[in-house]
C-alpha cells in the first residue's frame, strides 16, 4: 500500500471517528450544548464562519490561549493544510495546500499575512507574538480577488482585540517556565466619554532555548527580547460612523538558531565526484535525516534581530443601503541575521580552497528595510436584498531591501574580518494600483451565485540596478462561487479562483541578461466543500476538497555560461487534497476538536529541480565524474511539503471544583508526516509528533494554568535545508550538505491571568 493511500485511510479513520462519536454519545438535546459560533471577516465583512463559502480555520481568543498558539509554527500544528517553516524567524514560509515557496530566499511569500487587514510585506516580521488577539483567521485557496498581492495560496489575518466603549477594564498575565521562560503582558481599556475608548497594550518575554550547544555549554533557540507595545483607539462619533486608530511596535532579539551541519562523508547517493583534495565523494544523502539533539556552534553568530512598526487608520460609515470603508496604513520593518553555518569547532583551522581563508562560514540573511504604505476604499451593500455588491480601489507603495551573503573567516583567526564569498542585495520599489468588486445574487431562497474580480497594475523598479530597470505586471484575479443551503444547518459550495504572485529581479545576474528578471506565477484553484451543524448545534463539521493547477513556478535555475543560479519561471505543478475540521461538544463539560488534511502536491512532468542540477551533474562547468541522478522530478512530491496532517484536542471542565473556580484539563496532539528537502524526494526531515497538556483553574477574574509542551520530550526536526558545500568546490563539484534545525524539547511552566 502506498504512502498516499495510507494517508487517505488515516483521513477516513479520523472522519469516521468524529462522526461515529456523534452517533454513540447519548442524546443531550435538552441541555442545548452548542458549539460557539465564530464570526469572521474573510470576505471583508462580518459573517458567521458557517455561512462563508470558503475553507476557513479560525481560532478565538480562548482557543489561542488554551492551545498554546503563540507563533505561526504553533498555528500550523492545528490548522489543516497549513504548514510552516523558517530559520529563526527569517525566510518565514507559511504554505497552504502544498503550495510551498519554491524560491526560499524571495522577499515575497505564497501566503499573505495581515494584521486587521493590513498586509505585512517583510517575511521576517510575520509573527504576532504578544499582540492582543481577538482571533486568527486562516483562509485557504487564492485570495487575490479581495486581499490582493501575494495571497497566492491563501491568507492569514490576525484580528486584534477591539476596545469597548463605556467600560474600564483590562487584563494582566504572566508566564514563568523552564529554560528561563518568562513573560509579562497586559492591556487597559480606558473609556473617554461615551463614544471613545482607548486600549493600551504591551508585553515582553524571554526564553533561554532548549537545544544544548556543546561548544559553550549554553542552550540555543531562545530569545532575549520579544516585545510588543501599542494602542488602539476606537470611536463612534455618530450612530452610523466608526473610527479606529492603531499603532504597534513588535521587537525581537533572538539567540543564534540551533542548527547542525551534516558532513560530506555522510552522503550516500547521488553522483560520483571528487573534492579539491582529490577525495572521491557522493553528492547527496538519501534516507531520513538524524534528529539533532545537540549542536556545536560558534558564539559569534546572531539570531534574528529587528522590529516592525505598524500604523493604520480606519473609517466606516453606514449609509441607508451601503457601508463605506476607508483604510490607510504604514508599516516599517528592519531585521538582520548572521549565523554560523560551519557547525564545526575545528573549522577555523581547516583551509578553504581560497588561500588564506578557513571553512568557518557565516551566512548573512537580512531584510534591513521593508517600508510600505497602502490605501483602500470600498463601498459595500448593507441591506438583506437578493443582490449584494462591493466595489473598491487600492493603492500600495513599498521600498524593500533584502540581502543574502556567505562569508568566510581568515584561517586560524576567529576574530579576523569576515571575507565575502557571495553577496547579493535587492533594493526594489513597488507601486501597485488595483480596482476590485464583487456581486452576489440569491437565485432562489437557498441558491446563491457570486463573482469577485480584481484588476492589478503593478510597477517594480530595481533601485540598486542599472538605470531604467523596471517591470510592469497587469493581471486579473477572479473568483466564481455557487453555494446552496440544503437546510438551515447545511451549506454546500463550489468555487474556482485565480491566484497571482508577481515577479522580481535577480541582483546576482548582470543587467541586460534575460535571467535578470522573472515574471508572475499563477494558479487556478477548484474547490468544493460543505459546512454543517449537527446534533442541535453540538457538532460543527467543515469539509473541503480542492484541485490546484500551478503554472510558471518561480524556481532557482542555472544561468547559461555562468556559475551562478537565478530565479526563473519554469514548469508546472498541481495539488489535490481534502481536509476536515470538526468541533464536538460531547457533553456540557467535554469538547473535542479534530482536524486532518490529506494532500498530494506534485511537480508535473518536465519540471527541473534547480536545487538538484549541480548534484546531478547538469550544472555549468561541473566536475562530476559519473552522474547518478536526474534533476527532472516530474511526479515527485513538492519539496518542503507534507502529504498528511492531523490534530486532536480535548478539553474537560469540572465546574466549581473550589468555590467559584472551574477546573479544566486540556490535551493536544498534532502529527505532520515527513517532508522532503528537495524535489528529488531522496531525503526527508522525518515526521513530527507533538503533544501538549494543560491544567487550569478559572473564574471570572482569574485563570491559573500549569502547562507542558512536548510532553513526551520527542526529538524532531523543525527544518532541513540543502546547501552547496562550497568548501569542497560546490556548486561545480555538486557536493551538498544539509543544515538540520532541531525543534524544541520539553518545556513547562505556569500562566497566571488577572481580568479587571
Amino acid at each position: 500500500m502506498s504512502v498516499k493511500s495510507i494517508s487517505y485511510h488515516r483521513l477516513a479513520a479520523v472522519s469516521a471517528l468524529a462522526l461515529s462519536s456523534a452517533l454513540i454519545i447519548p442524546d443531550a438535546t435538552a441541555q442545548q450544548i452548542a458549539v460557539e459560533e465564530i464570526t469572521v471577516t474573510a470576505r471583508k465583512r462580518s459573517e458567521s464562519i458557517l455561512e462563508v463559502p470558503l475553507a476557513i480555520t479560525a481560532f478565538t481568543e480562548a482557543e489561542l490561549e488554551r492551545s498554546a498558539i503563540n507563533a505561526l509554527e504553533d498555528l500550523a500544528q492545528f490548522t489543516p493544510s497549513l504548514q510552516f517553516q523558517d530559520v529563526n524567524g527569517a525566510f518565514q514560509n507559511p504554505s497552504i495546500r502544498g503550495l510551498t515557496q519554491t524560491d526560499q530566499s524571495s522577499p515575497q511569500g505564497n501566503v499573505g499575512v495581515f494584521i486587521d487587514g493590513v498586509y505585512l510585506n517583510n517575511r521576517s516580521g510575520l509573527e504576532f507574538g504578544l499582540l492582543d488577539m481577538e482571533r486568527i483567521e486562516v483562509v485557504k485557496g487564492p485570495q487575490s480577488s479581495l486581499y490582493g498581492r501575494n495571497t497566492f495560496g491563501g491568507a492569514i489575518n490576525y484580528v486584534t482585540k477591539q476596545p469597548t466603549l463605556g467600560e474600564f477594564g483590562g487584563r494582566l498575565e504572566g508566564t514563568f517556565g523552564t529554560r528561563d521562560r518568562q513573560s509579562l503582558a497586559g492591556n487597559i481599556n480606558i473609556p473617554i466619554g461615551d463614544v471613545i475608548s482607548l486600549q493600551v497594550f504591551g508585553g515582553f518575554s524571554d526564553f533561554g532555548g532548549t537545544i544544548p550547544n556543546i561548544r559553550d555549554g549554553n542552550r540555543l533557540g531562545g530569545w532575549s527580547t520579544r516585545d510588543v507595545f501599542g494602542g488602539k483607539l476606537y470611536a463612534e462619533p455618530t450612530e452610523d460612523t466608526r473610527i479606529t486608530l492603531f499603532a504597534a511596535r513588535n521587537k525581537v532579539d533572538n539567540e543564534t538558531p540551533a542548527l547542525k551541519l551534516s558532513e560530506a562523508s555522510d552522503n550516500n547517493c547521488g553522483s560520483n565526484t571528487v573534492n579539491p583534495s582529490g577525495i572521491p565523494r557522493l553528492t547527496l544523502f538519501c534516507g531520513k535525516h538524524e534528529r539533532a539533539t545537540e549542536v556545536n556552534l560558534s558564539e559569534g553568530g546572531q539570531g534574528l534581530i529587528g522590529q516592525t512598526d505598524l500604523y493604520y487608520a480606519k473609517l466606516e460609515h453606514d449609509f441607508e443601503s451601503a457601508t463605506l470603508t476607508a483604510l490607510a496604513s504604514h508599516t516599517d520593518s528592519a531585521f538582520t541575521l548572521q549565523v554560523d553555518t560551519a557547525s564545526n569547532p575545528f573549522a577555523i583551522n581547516i583551509p578553504f580552497f581560497i588561500p588564506g581563508l578557513s571553512v568557518q562560514s557565516l551566512i548573512d540573511a537580512s531584510t534591513p528595510k521593508g517600508d510600505a504604505e497602502s490605501y483602500e476604499i470600498r463601498l459595500a451593500s448593507s441591506d438583506d436584498g437578493a443582490l449584494g455588491w462591493t466595489i473598491g480601489g487600492f493603492h500600495y507603495n513599498s521600498f524593500d531591501i533584502d540581502t543574502l551573503g556567505v562569508f568566510f573567516l581568515p584561517l586560524g583567526n576567529p576574530d579576523g574580518p569576515a571575507v565575502p564569498f557571495f553577496q547579493r542585495t535587492r533594493e526594489v520599489r513597488t507601486k501597485a494600483t488595483a480596482i476590485f468588486g464583487a456581486v452576489s445574487y440569491d437565485m432562489t431562497d437557498r441558491l446563491n451565485a457570486s463573482v469577485e474580480l480584481r484588476y492589478t497594475d503593478e510597477k517594480q523598479a530595481f533601485v540598486n540596478g542599472a538605470a531604467g530597470e523596471e517591470q510592469n505586471y497587469k493581471f486579473f484575479a477572479p473568483r466564481f462561487t455557487l453555494d446552496y443551503e440544503m437546510s438551515d444547518d447545511h451549506l454546500l459550495y463550489a468555487n474556482v479562483g485565480r491566484g497571482v504572485k508577481t515577479g522580481g529581479f535577480n541582483s546576482n545576474v548582470a543587467a541586460g541578461l534575460p535571467e535578470r528578471t522573472f515574471g508572475t506565477e499563477s494558479n487556478w484553484t477548484f474547490e468544493i466543500g460543505s459546512k454543517s451543524t449537527m446534533l442541535d448545534g453540538r457538532m460543527v463539521a467543515t469539509v473541503s476538497a480542492w484541485y490546484v493547477d500551478w503554472k510558471d513556478l518561480q524556481v532557482q535555475t542555472a544561468v547559461a555560461n555562468s556559475p551562478v543560479s537565478a530565479v526563473q519561471n519554469f514548469g508546472e505543478a498541481r495539488s489535490i487534497g481534502i481536509e476536515i475540521d470538526t468541533t464536538f461538544s460531547v457533553t456540557e463539560n467535554f469538547s473535542v476538536r479534530a482536524a486532518a488534511a490529506v494532500m498530494d502536491p506534485q511537480y508535473k512532468d518536465g519540471f527541473i529541480e534547480g536545487e538538484a542540477t549541480a548534484a546531478c551533474g547538469s550544472f555549468v562547468n561541473t566536475i562530476i565524474v559519473t552522474p547518478g541522478c536526474s534533476a527532472e522530478v516530474g511526479g515527485n512530491t513538492i519539496s518542503r511539503t507534507s502529504d498528511f496532517q492531523a490534530s486532536i484536542s480535548g478539553t474537560y471542565t469540572i465546574p466549581e471544583i473550589v468555590q467559584d473556580f472551574d477546573m479544566y484539563i486540556r490535551g493536544d496532539f498534532s502529527h505532520e508526516a515527513e517532508k522532503f528537502d528537495t524535489g528529488l524526494n531522496f531525503a526527508s526531515q522525518g515526521a513530527i509528533n507533538l503533544a501538549n497538556a494543560r491544567i487550569g483553574f478559572v473564574n471570572d477574574r482569574f485563570d491559573i494554568a500549569i502547562w507542558v509542551d512536548n510532553v513526551f520530550n520527542r526529538s524532531w526536526n523543525r527544518r532541513v535545508t540543502s546547501v552547496p558545500y562550497t568548501a569542497e568546490g560546490a556548486p561545480n563539484s555538486g557536493v551538498v550538505q544539509y543544515r538540520v534545525y532541531p525543534g524544541d524539547t520539553r518545556t513547562g511552566g505556569i500562566d497566571i491571568r488577572l481580568n479587571f
